[in-house]
């Protein structure tokens, strides 16, 4: 018979103790939980700053060799007491003490452990004072790949040593490119701290001694308030700044910053044309809730922050648009009240002529844009009138715009976006300028298509890309037309002498080019009839199919492209400017990294006197195509509207007014995918 089971005896409680891996605070809480140095760092300031720090410096040590040995990340706040050590300092998770500040960054209580993603090793020194006013210093070391009890070295020291703690940071895990650097984490530290800093105009933070001084780059600052409602859970605060030049993206990659605390959690840039020189500073304690969570990483899910997020960018669009048509109000009004403002006799008729006031309606679009790309405001008033008259005189004189260049130092995209708009200032002309635009919007929404879309797989360079393209060279720039297409350097020479009018050169000559069997895929042209140098401007396009990323073989191409040109007495370099872009979909991330070189636009891989070399994707091409061409749209339509052109029109030419009305109706927002 089977034995019978007592169920009392057969069964028992009992207790088993947490325990924790000594690798949860080195890895886990510390060189995992950042995703990068520079977080890591920024969490070291802000327990500098809770610390009641005014100043917080972050410097490097290099060596003979200029390599970056340790960094140091030291404060003058109060410092870190024997008492703290002792009770707080080697609890990990430790809970807000309850006498400190609630605006403290810190809420987690693992701060401190950031040290071991900047370096595997750190020695601190802090400085705080004792009951008897003295001062007491406490040295100690934290080292990843050592678990014991951490020895603290604690003695007396002169009571008017500063207080403060300072932390020196070796062995450091990042390298190569992702090395930190005095340029990066000044950039770094000025996009995590801008609204702290902004908001508390004693607190500074050092890089190798130079201030990051974020109040003087502001012109001007607003603030609203998002109210809580159903969807957004507490109140937001968004506030607008206006910088005294534009946003360096090195620094502000993202031009809207959300805020906890002062101290930016994310940056989004939304998909709306901003200000250049614009940011948003949104502060919300919901934002606070997610960091002491440690959700900061996933932020992005969160459905709270989601609808906060669209609920700022709906005012951050309004406050850019209501800022822009405040200002080309504001600018274009004082303009009309100017004694040389070329139309002021015609706007005080009683019965102005239509294509007077087409006319002026233009005109004013191309003051207002001039003004935003040199500040005419800033001028004196003598330099005002000779831009006012010189801009009427382009009504009449074609090549005027090369004085406009050389006057205002406008560049090559500028001038030629005016020549288009000033050929013909008719009524007619600018009938068909609007059916251009919308064509030109059709055509870069299909390319867009082509190079992103379910397409791209199958499009081929030269069957496909290339053909399409070749009549389309007003995609590079309005000012060229194709000179060659997918012929070698030979036919190159050979007509770039004949567009310079250069004598042509001998077959020997020729063959003796080194590169010479290279075929460049676009060989684009313009010239101008100025007796300023260079009245020549080459561009060669070297296209990729959507499949293929631009690396390091790719660049090596136009690279040799460009070396073909500068080595050989066949080509023009005093009077022609050459520029080689290299274009496809993707760009590799090394290829990416050569994009962004200091003192170079973005884009621009080398340069040398009259000569670029510059690496784009289809979509910088596109969506720079396609801003020009809204641009015109857009200032056309605004113009229309404000000077009430089409009230005129309708009492006396109703079958102009028709025509204008369909051609308008064409550029609504369906034309612009």
């Amino acid at each position: 018979m089977p034995q019978q089971v007592d169920n009392e005896q057969s069964s028992r409680e009992y207790d088993i103790e947490w325990q924790f891996d000594p690798r949860l605070a080195p890895e886990h809480l510390g060189s995992q939980k950042y995703t990068t140095t520079a977080r890591a760092i920024g969490e070291l300031v802000a327990n500098g700053f809770d610390a009641n720090a005014n100043v917080v410096d972050i410097t490097f040590a290099q060596n003979d060799l200029f390599a970056i040995t340790s960094l140091s990340v030291s404060d003058n706040g109060s410092g870190i007491t024997p008492d703290v050590l002792k009770r707080r300092f080697c609890l990990v998770g430790v809970q807000p003490d309850e006498r400190e500040d609630r605006s403290a960054f810190g809420r987690f209580g693992v701060g401190r452990l950031a040290v071991y993603r900047v370096g595997s090793l750190s020695a601190w020194r802090t400085v705080s004072a004792t009951k008897d006013n003295g001062k007491v210093e406490c040295t100690f070391s934290l080292n990843a790949d050592d678990r014991a009890a951490l020895r603290i070295r604690e003695r007396i020291v002169d009571a008017g040593t500063p207080a403060g703690t300072s932390i020196t940071i070796f062995n450091l895990l990042d390298h190569g490119k992702e090395t930190p650097t005095p340029a990066r984490i000044s950039a770094e530290m000025t996009s995590q701290f801008c609204s702290f800093l902004l908001g508390n105009s004693s607190k500074q933070i050092t890089v190798n001694g130079d201030a990051i001084d974020v109040g003087s780059l502001v012109a001007r600052r607003s603030e609203e308030v998002i109210q809580r409602s159903g969807t957004i859970r507490g109140k937001v605060r968004v506030e607008h700044v206006l910088l005294k030049r534009s946003v360096d993206e090195s620094r502000f990659p993202q031009q809207v910053l959300f805020t906890s605390k002062g101290r930016t959690v994310l940056g989004v840039q939304p998909d709306i044309s901003l200000l250049s020189n614009y940011l948003a500073l949104v502060e919300s304690r919901y934002f606070e809730t997610i960091v002491s969570a440690n959700r900061e990483s996933l932020i992005q899910m969160d459905g709270g922050f989601a609808l906060i997020r669209d609920a700022v960018v709906d005012r951050v669009k309004s406050f850019t648009e209501k800022y822009r048509r405040d200002e080309r109000r504001r600018f274009i009004e004082s303009a009309r009240r100017e004694d040389f403002y070329p139309y002021r006799h015609h706007r005080e008729t009683s019965t102005p002529d239509p294509v007077a006031s087409v006319q002026q309606a233009v005109y004013d679009v191309l003051l207002e844009k001039l003004n935003e790309a040199v500040n005419i405001e800033g001028m004196t008033k003598r330099q005002r009138a000779a831009i006012f008259l010189l801009l009427r005189r382009a009504f009449e004189n074609e090549n005027f715009l090369t004085v406009i260049e050389e006057v205002a130092s406008l560049s090559d995209e500028d001038i030629e976006k005016f020549r288009q708009l000033l050929e013909r200032t008719t009524l007619d002309s600018i009938i068909r300028m609007s059916a251009e635009v919308t064509n030109r919007l059709n055509f870069l929404r299909v390319l867009h298509e082509l190079v992103y879309g379910d397409f791209a797989k199958h499009l081929k360079e030269r069957k496909h890309l290339h053909r399409i393209l070749e009549p389309q060279g007003w995609l590079f720039g309005p000012q060229f037309h194709l000179a060659t297409s997918d012929q070698s350097f030979r036919e190159v020479i050979r007509k770039h002498r004949e567009e310079a009018g250069l004598g042509a050169s001998s077959d020997e000559a020729i063959r003796a080019v080194a590169g010479v069997s290279d075929i460049p895929d676009l060989f684009l042209a313009a010239s101008r009839d100025y007796p300023i140098d260079p009245k020549n401007h080459h561009l060669l396009v070297e296209l990729k199919a959507p499949k293929v990323p631009i690396g390091d073989k790719e660049i090596a191409q136009i690279r040799r492209y460009g070396k073909t040109i500068r080595s050989s007495a066949e080509f023009d370099k005093l009077s022609t400017r050459f520029d080689i872009f290299l274009v496809s979909s993707e760009i590799r991330t090394d290829s990416e990294d050569e994009r962004h070189k200091d003192n170079l636009p973005i884009g621009c891989i080398d340069s040398w006197e009259n000569m670029k070399l510059w690496v784009f994707s289809w979509a910088d091409v596109i969506a720079r195509a396609q801003e020009e061409m809204r641009l015109v749209k857009q200032h056309l339509r605004d113009k229309s509207a404000e000077l009430s052109v089409s009230e005129y029109l309708r009492t006396n030419f109703p079958e102009i007014l028709d025509s204008l009305e369909m051609t308008n109706a064409t550029l609504g927002d369906d034309a612009v995918a």
